[in-house]
Parts: structure tokens; sequence; C-alpha cells
């Protein structure tokens, strides 16, 4: 086990705090991100409560595996719950399907060094995916209560989940600034461009290897669509045609409002998404924000 640097007290060196909602590529960045620090010692926690003690609440990444992952030979999830932090070079933990105020609630803040220590560099990730292929994930994965064709493992109303997007949304637009020091990453362009990529590991300041990119996230079963049975780079491919096999349904069209497709369009443009659904429901394209 590396020593602290005493001089501060540190628990670990880096702090990535990761917040997106469910379907939105979430473990696919993770991986990603953990394959640039193979080298390096680092904890991940999974699905995170916000307000709450991260180690604590962590939950299962598959039916019969831990809550974390990590590289630490002699890591105890129970000493680093009593505050006994072995040091890390790195430590993750993630937010799904969470509104931002409660990341920032006070007990956190207050709690924070005590729960999970000391880091030298924090930063938060905050991911986002367009709204007409996550919805679709999400529906095909039983994740929006009342399109679901069987119960998932966590439903959500559309108007819980479209109100946390629209706040992910401006959030990301610069409308909101509850994450202080954040570093946005915008998954449809995270898929496609490796100057991106480059660019997002640069900001979280990785060398970056683009390890990790090849790899099919297993945790929920992988794709909605396609499990783990498909590659990387075909299930790459598949990534933006998702929302095409629900857009004549009227009960999907229903989930995009004006504001959601305005906010839609300022992050992604123009997308063929975007002017299908205009098409099949004939909704006003211009939205007006309240002053």
């Amino acid at each position: 086990m590396k020593e602290k640097l005493h001089q501060e007290q540190l628990d670990h060196q880096n702090e990535f705090r990761i917040t997106g909602i469910s379907r939105s590529g979430n473990h696919a960045v993770i991986n990603w991100i953990l394959g640039h620090i193979q080298d390096k010692e680092f904890c991940f926690l999974n699905c995170t409560e916000p307000k709450f003690n991260p180690y604590e609440t962590c939950r299962p990444l598959g039916s019969e595996e831990d809550s974390w992952y990590t590289n630490i030979p002699d890591f105890n999830i129970e000493e680093e719950r009593k505050g006994n932090f072995i040091w890390k070079d790195y430590l993750l933990y993630s937010h799904e399907d969470s509104f931002l105020g409660p990341l920032e609630h006070r007990e956190f803040k207050k709690n924070r060094e005590r729960w999970i220590g000391k880091a030298k560099n924090r930063k938060d990730i905050l991911i986002i995916r367009d709204p007409f292929n996550l919805f679709a994930s999400r529906r095909k994965a039983g994740f929006l209560l009342g399109h679901e064709p069987e119960a998932g493992p966590k439903p959500m109303s559309v108007h819980s989940i479209r109100r946390i997007y629209k706040q992910h949304a401006k959030e990301v637009l610069g409308k909101s600034n509850f994450l202080k020091d954040k570093v946005v990453i915008n998954f449809n362009r995270w898929v496609k461009n490796p100057v991106y990529r480059e660019a997002i590991a640069l900001e979280l300041g990785l060398e970056h290897t683009d390890e990790g990119m090849q790899e099919v996230s297993r945790v929920a079963g992988g794709s909605s669509f396609d499990g783990t049975s498909i590659s990387a780079a075909e299930l790459h491919r598949k990534l933006e045609e998702r929302w095409k096999i629900y857009a004549p349904d009227p009960a999907f069209q229903g989930i995009f409002d004006a504001e959601l497709i305005a906010l839609s369009k300022e992050i992604f443009g123009e997308t063929e998404a975007l002017k299908a659904i205009l098409e099949y429901s004939k909704k006003e394209e211009e939205f007006s924000y309240p002053v």
C-alpha cells in the first residue's frame, strides 16, 4: 500500500463523481476511464445514493457481483465504511437517475471527507445522451413506467425522467451551475469521435490510450437491445438508431414536449431522430425559455 501524502493528509489523489441517466452510456464511459488507469490504484463504487455515504449505498454491478470494483489487493469495504481509508490514486463513484441538487446536499457536503476521505483533485463528470435514443433504450429495458413490455428492475415515470433529463441538459448548456468543476461528456460524440475522446481524457488528466472502447459493459445485461452478445464496434454503429423502432408509436412521441426537443436541438443539433419525431407528432419546434 502506498503511503499517504502526509503533508496534506490525503486519502486519494483523484476523485471522480460520475452522473448520468441510466442507459446514457454511463458504464461504457466508466469502463473507458478505468482502462486508462489500470496501472494506478483505484476503486469504483457503483450507482450510489446522493446525500448518503457512497461506500454504504453502492449497488451490485450485476446479479452475482459486488457493488464495487478495485485493483487494490488489500481493499476492505467494511474498513472503508468505517473511515479507515486505504490509499487510492483514483476513487470513482456514480449516480444514476438523480436530480443534481441532492449531489450538493448540505449533509453530503458536511460529511464528504468523513465518508469518503480527502482528495487532492475532484471532478464531476456529467454524461448526456440524446433523448430519443435514451428513452428508446429505457423503454426496451423496461425502465419506463407505463411503456415497459414487462416490468424492468427500476421503472420510472416519463414525467420524472423527463424532468431529470431537462435539468441535466440545462446544466450541460450552462443554464444552471449545480456542479462547479465538471467535465461534460456528450455520449453521442464520445462514441463516434476519437479526437473528442482524447480531449475528454486530457480534461480528466488522463494519458489518452482509448483502452476500454472495445469492451461492451456487462452491467445490467449490457445493451438494452443486444445484451452482451454484440461486438463493441457493431454496438457503436447501432446506438443512434434505437429510436426508429418506437418512433411511429404515439405514446413514444408523447414523451418529447417542445422544451425537450429544443434542448436536444441545442446539444445534438437537427438529428434524423429529432426531425422524424417532429414529423410524426407535428409538434411546434420553437420553444422560448421563461425569463
